[in-house]
């Protein structure tokens, strides 16, 4: 048997500049929304961003790593997967 070296961060989330992937939607949501907007909301949202992303962090440190994926699902937002589309399905098969 050959011993295999397996990276330190493979189950890492993927990295955008100095965020996790999830923090960096979250504020580039709220970008958009203060974008879209226009006018102050622009300059309000990018501080929103930065004060949402700060309570994230907060809450998940706690928490399993996915978690926005996760909380998308449970709200109906978006399906987890192939096998679980919906989440206001909760079928039980024994």
């Amino acid at each position: 048997m050959n011993e295999v070296d397996i990276p330190r961060y493979v189950d890492s989330q993927p990295q955008l500049f100095f965020w996790e992937i999830d923090e960096a939607v979250i504020f580039i949501g709220l970008l958009g929304c203060g974008i879209a907007i226009g006018g102050w909301f622009t300059l309000l949202s990018i501080i929103a961003g930065y004060y949402a992303v700060k309570a994230f962090k907060r809450f998940k440190n706690g928490a399993l790593d996915g978690i926005l994926l996760h909380l998308c699902y449970w709200l109906g937002v978006m399906s987890l997967n192939k096998h679980f589309q919906d989440s206001t399905k909760r079928d039980f098969h024994l």
